[in-house]
């Protein structure tokens, strides 16, 4: 039995609920994809076509304080851009918009050439968060449009992090997302989609006529729905990964396997690469967009250059096939 995310609960009837998402998907015009839709880009990275004209980089850049311990999110930020990285992940719930903005504007790239996300703080509702963008997110920023914007967790507490609420709160959800919608009508926004959402509060939104064109949930090796993912492609969602690297789990008693773990060493040994790179290629190779971030240089030109071998079939299965085997061993973000 695979690890199933709190985000990605199990359904009884996997072959029944993936005729239910088909059958819902083609009634209302959705675009089918048995995963994402990967191209190769200029750095390297994978891109996926999320729809409506919108390609992602596979590959981002977290700008929480805690994963980018011993230098500031700008420095960080402005490393990541100069060094060929093209996404970055914010939250105006991190309190550090500001200094990835000045990060951004430092690194020199253009505007056009990056990926910038951000994120709507719980379902608050259609007039909050055309607020918090227009009013916070870009100014913050120092912007004029996301690339991408998603609502951060289905449940309007932190209490309820990152999903205990189910299906209370339902129109909340509703009414924000169509704030989201108003957004990128108006050019502020490019993409719009969900975080921390299951497979019954996405279907929430395509009941309604909705396609949220990604997911971001927790996502690691160790820790994982391959049904939930088949699920959101089945729904033409693109999956993205925080904890990518099984980070900031280890407090909320989440299993996964670390980047010290032994099998994976030797794994990594066979390609002369990184356990970092081996779990973020396999994460990239199944649809799911990793989030990652580091403050050290090294560290940041092997994240990016984690494509630059392939891992076999049989690596992948065996990577799916691994669970946590050392609870006490630290875990990396």
């Amino acid at each position: 039995e695979s690890s199933c995310p709190p985000s990605a609960p199990r359904v009884h009837s996997r072959l029944g609920a993936m005729a239910v998402l088909a059958k819902m998907s083609a009634v209302l015009g959705l675009a089918l994809a048995s995963r994402a839709v990967v191209v190769a880009s200029g750095a390297g990275v994978p891109d996926a076509d999320i729809g409506f004209g919108v390609s992602m980089p596979m590959l981002a850049f977290g700008t929480m304080t805690m994963s980018n311990k011993g230098c500031t999110v700008e420095g960080a930020v402005e490393q990541w851009i100069r060094l060929g990285g093209r996404h970055i992940d914010m939250s105006l719930f991190y309190k550090t918009q500001p200094d990835a903005g000045r990060g951004i504007k430092a690194s020199g790239v253009p505007r056009k050439e990056l990926f910038l996300t951000t994120k709507v703080e719980g379902p608050i509702g259609y007039n909050a968060t055309i607020d918090q963008v227009i009013n916070q997110d870009l100014p913050q920023v120092g912007v004029d449009y996301f690339d991408l914007l998603i609502i951060h967790f289905p449940c309007p507490t932190m209490a309820d992090f990152p999903n205990k609420c189910g299906s209370k709160f339902k129109q909340e959800r509703l009414d924000t997302w169509r704030g989201l919608e108003y957004l990128k009508s108006t050019g502020k926004v490019r993409a719009i989609g969900i975080s921390n959402y299951n497979t019954e509060q996405t279907m929430e939104l395509i009941g309604a006529g909705y396609r949220p064109m990604v997911n971001q949930v927790q996502w690691h090796l160790g820790y994982h729905n391959d049904t939930f993912l088949e699920e959101m492609s089945a729904l033409g969602i693109t999956v993205e990964a925080w904890a990518s690297l099984a980070g900031p789990t280890k407090s909320h008693n989440i299993p996964g396997v670390s980047l010290g773990d032994a099998r994976l060493m030797t794994l990594a040994a066979k390609y002369n690469a990184s356990t970092a790179q081996v779990a973020l290629q396999w994460s990239v190779n199944k649809g799911v967009a990793p989030v990652t971030a580091t403050c050290v240089a090294d560290h940041a030109v092997s994240d990016l250059k984690a494509f630059d071998f392939k891992l076999t079939d049989q690596d992948m299965t065996y990577l799916d096939s691994l669970k946590e085997e050392d609870p006490s061993m630290e875990m990396i973000v």
